[in-house]
């Protein structure tokens, strides 16, 4: 491996691109979301739980909204807040469902403006052609070929 080598692989890399852009819009989101004190992690769980009935956190770690550990976390500090409650699950008494608490509902409407916010000033920066595209490339490597 030499220093040229080196110097390359962060411009060139896509992980890196893919991490950065991930930051980027993360970023904006959650800029306009700390007006109702939201992260756009927990908006996105919010909205996940609320979406479903009743949901268990199994289920929960298949989506795309994050990670099992980072689940468990938001999970266990928005039910503290209030905005989520566990119940046992209805199969047995090791398992639990996650459900949306009346404070969580709230919560969600009130932030749907600031993520509305978020999401238009991002599309008038990319363009609604660049949005479809980047939604088209993930589309794409999500599949299996």
């Amino acid at each position: 491996m030499n220093e040229k080598t080196t110097k390359r692989v962060g411009p060139e890399c896509l992980g890196f691109t893919a991490r950065l852009l991930s930051r980027v819009i993360s970023g904006a989101y959650d800029d306009a979301l700390a007006e109702v004190g939201l992260k756009v992690s927990q908006f996105s769980l919010l909205n996940a739980i609320a979406s479903e009935e009743d949901t268990r956190p199994a289920e929960l770690a298949k989506l795309p909204v994050m990670d099992e550990s980072t689940l468990s976390r938001n999970v266990t500090r928005m039910c503290a807040r209030g905005w989520l409650r566990l119940k046992p699950g209805e199969d047995d008494g090791r398992s639990h469902q996650i459900a949306i608490t009346e404070k969580g509902i709230a919560l969600l409407r009130r932030s749907y403006p600031a993520w509305q916010k978020a999401q238009s000033q991002l599309t008038q920066r990319l363009s609604p052609e660049k949005v479809a595209d980047l939604k088209s490339i993930v589309k794409k490597l999500r599949t299996r070929s």
